[in-house]
This record gives structure tokens, sequence and C-alpha cells, in this order.
């Protein structure tokens, strides 16, 4: 699978083509993110907490939501397109896929990917640590619940964080229910530039990959970013 131009979502007022037809750049919306361990969960809050192969050294960093006016939509319900992970404040000239241990790119087709599925129209993102320690003091369904009711007021991006200190970041997936890829974006020198959710709004999406399918055990659904 090919990634889209990236690049064109970040300049509001911009023309782009998406699968729902041609649609305008807004302006991004913005939040942070801690990540204690570097280990970057993106998921629908399901299954185990395991993180990207790739990680970014500890820190906060800033998450953008990339919405678009599409032209036959409502004015004032822009859809979000992307998600980005901003870790290094230079421009990404190379993309690959994020991959989960036991994840090879060579096992897939042209169009092919690996995503995490999501059904009830909203994401997240979370330092993996964070997410283990959820599971383990039985506190994440409280979390969730916590960090989804601001979603429900018709936002499409909203951070929440417990007594703890622990955060995350809970988004809107686009057109709504699907799987969706996350891209590595890498600077001219190779260093980690960010990460990217995919709505596959962006021109024609690829297609997921077979451990994607409701069917497969959950092992198989584990390494295809699915909590």
């Amino acid at each position: 699978m090919t990634p889209p131009d990236f690049t064109r979502l970040l300049v509001p007022g911009a023309r782009v083509t998406t699968v729902c037809g041609p649609a305008t750049v807004a302006e991004p919306l913005r939040a942070e993110l801690s990540l204690p361990s570097g280990e970057l969960v993106a998921s629908a809050w399901r299954w185990e907490p395991v993180g990207f192969t790739e990680t970014a050294p500890p820190g906060r960093y800033p998450v953008l939501l990339h919405p678009v006016v599409l032209d036959r939509g409502d004015p004032e319900r822009p859809v979000s397109v992307a998600v980005q992970l901003v870790i290094r404040d230079e421009p990404a000239v190379s993309w690959t896929l994020a991959l989960l241990p036991g994840q090879d790119p060579a096992d897939l087709s042209e169009t092919g990917f690996f995503g995490f599925p999501v059904d009830g129209g909203e994401a997240s993102l979370i330092d993996a640590r964070y997410l283990r320690e959820l599971s383990e003091s039985g506190t994440l369904d409280e979390f969730i619940a916590d960090a989804t009711a601001d979603l429900g007021f018709g936002g499409l991006m909203e951070s929440t964080e417990d007594e703890d200190g622990r955060d995350a970041v809970m988004f809107k997936t686009g057109d709504g229910d699907g799987v969706y890829p996350t891209w590595i974006g890498r600077t001219a020198g190779g260093d980690l530039a960010c990460f990217v959710v995919d709505f596959l709004l962006l021109d024609e999406p690829g297609q997921p990959d077979e451990s994607d399918e409701s069917d497969q055990p959950r092992p198989s659904r584990q390494t295809s970013t699915f909590l």
C-alpha cells in the first residue's frame, strides 16, 4: 500500500480529493500526549496493550487531528482524515507502515496493510505502559468512559487524564468504522518524525491484511494493531 500525500493536510485552505469527493483542508485540532515509555498504542481499546515496534524518546508530544470540509457536506461538520503524533518538528520525507511484533510487510500484497479495526467510530492514542497499568488496576473501563464522554457531544478529538497523570487522546475515526493503518514518517536524516493514523479518506485506500478479518483468532488480531 502506498501512503497518501499527508503534506497536503498541513495547509489550511488547500484543496484535496477524498473518497467522499472534493474537500478543503480545515485548521487542525490540537492536543498533547505523554509517552513515558515511548511505546505508542493506536487502537480502539481492545485486546492486549501491545505497542508499535518503533518507539519514540520518552516525552510529551503534540497531537494534531487533520479535518477537511467536504464540498457536499455540512461546513459545520468537518470530517477527520488523519491524526498525527509529532515527534520531531521536521518534515517527513519517507513513510513506512507502523508494525507490531510479528508483523512483516513482506507478507502483504501490493495494496495490503496492517491496521486496527474500529467498531464504534472512535479510537485512541495512549502509552503502552499506561494502558497496562489501567488494565492491571481494573480502572480501564472507568478511564474509557471518561475519555469517550466528551466525544459524545460532537467533538472530533478530546484528551483525558486520570488522577495519577495517565493520559490518552480519543478521536473520531474519519467516516466511522473500518480498519485503519498507522504510518511512520521519517526525516531526511532517517529520524522518527511522526506517527500518522490514516482514515483512508485521501484518494483511494488499499486493502487490509487478511489477519484483520473478523473470523480470525485473537492472536492474529493482536498482530494487526488491534487491542
